[in-house]
């Protein structure tokens, strides 16, 4: 016989239940959205990392010596508006001499009489959607052109095999992020219904009593939204945590503000919270729909 005190006992065992699988569920979705976060942060460093790594190729136009210092000024002004030119420096024919007497430990001066042999040089580095050869190509035509321009050299071999490594690197992380989607949707949806599944009784007893299913939906969809919003919560409180500690570390080399941008930072954690939000609204929608429909044969 059931009395009073076994009733209490079987209500506090479905109530610690359903609070271990409330946390056990929280605790899945957070980890899988920690982890979908992270990905998109590697994603964006990535890029980052490629497009400074580009940039910082130089393309060395050399010019001729004996050039009237106007008309080179003339031409250092106009290659400063050029489309394709994201900063400049010019080496002048002495700095060159005194930068290889430090790289060789020899005075080349000494060795040709004081002439110096070496050309000035405008030290280009491009904007990253002109770093391709096909691009190059009739740059260093145009520029070759000019009459007080020597020459003009790039690593071109460089440049082709950085272009294949980020083409063979973009679809790397395109099939790996849709992956980690495709995980993040099947293991949040199935952990969501695993957690509704315990409550399948409990919407058969409201269907009993004449309760409809949008307000049998209405209860289930409100607490998978908190869920949702509280999991991607944690997950941004982890994933900022984590941020944080790079972003301490890339400062202490310099790197900061090449690797790292708020505006992409905030986005990436908007993104997990309104991600999870919505996982965990429509996982649940989805997951009571499937019991609302079932006889109690089906349910047991």
């Amino acid at each position: 016989m059931n009395g009073p005190g076994n009733t209490y006992q079987h209500f506090a065992y479905f109530r610690r239940r359903s609070r271990n699988t409330y946390l056990t569920t929280l605790l899945s979705m957070s980890l899988v959205l920690f982890f979908l976060g992270l990905f998109a942060c590697i994603t964006v460093f990535s890029h980052a990392f490629i497009s400074y790594a580009r940039e910082s190729i130089v393309m060395k136009v050399f010019l001729h010596d004996g050039i009237d210092s106007m008309r080179q000024q003339m031409f250092i002004e106009e290659l400063a508006s050029q489309p394709y030119v994201r900063s400049f420096k010019y080496v002048s024919k002495e700095e060159v001499a005194k930068l290889m007497k430090a790289r060789t430990g020899e005075d080349v001066l000494a060795l040709t009489d004081g002439v110096n042999p070496f050309l000035a040089s405008l030290d280009i580095q491009l904007k990253h959607a002109y770093l391709r050869l096909d691009s190059l190509k009739p740059i260093k035509a145009q520029l070759e052109s000019e009459l007080l321009v020597a020459e003009v050299d790039y690593p071109a071999e460089m440049i082709e095999v950085v272009s294949q490594r980020v083409n063979m690197l973009g679809f790397l992380m395109l099939g790996i992020g849709i992956l980690l989607i495709s995980v993040a949707f099947y293991l949040i949806f199935g952990t969501i219904r695993l957690s509704i599944f315990a409550q399948r009784l409990n919407i058969r007893s409201m269907q009993l009593i004449g309760a409809t299913n949008a307000f049998i939906r209405r209860p289930f969809l409100m607490h998978g939204l908190v869920q949702g919003t509280l999991a991607s919560l944690i997950a941004s409180g982890l994933l900022g945590t984590t941020l944080w500690l790079v972003q301490a570390r890339l400062a202490e080399v310099g790197l900061e503000q090449q690797f790292t941008s708020e505006i992409s930072m905030i986005a990436i954690l908007g993104g997990i919270v309104l991600f999870g939000s919505l996982l965990g609204f429509t996982g649940s929608y989805f997951a009571v729909n499937r019991y609302l429909n079932k006889n109690l044969d089906e349910l047991m």
